[in-house]
């Protein structure tokens, strides 16, 4: 289980990072201090799944784009440059919202 708490807090810290937002940011965001964010992002820190959408939310993102994929899987965001990631999630966004219409 602890590695899908890495692979989480991996996640949050990626996308911080791509919202160019440091750890105090994105605690007073969420509610939480600098040091639980720091926890979460290397995996210590478990987190409720409320907070999901809280993350999610305030980094612009879609809940799912936070949790890892089923089985250990790698995500092919992964294997993207970090500053391609968000604009890749943000195309994959409009496009499922445009699956969606038709």
């Amino acid at each position: 289980m602890n590695g899908f708490y890495e692979a989480f807090g991996d996640r949050v810290r990626k996308a911080r990072a791509a919202l160019g937002m440091n750890q105090q940011e994105l605690g007073s965001a969420v509610g939480l201090n600098r040091t639980s964010i720091s926890n979460i992002e290397k995996g210590r820190q478990r987190v409720a799944l409320h907070m999901l959408f809280e993350f999610a939310d305030v980094l612009r993102v879609e809940p799912e784009s936070l949790l890892p994929a089923p089985g250990g899987r790698s995500d092919v965001l992964d294997e993207l440059p970090e500053d391609a990631r968000g604009w890749a999630q943000s195309v994959l966004a409009k496009a499922q919202k445009e699956a969606g219409r038709g």
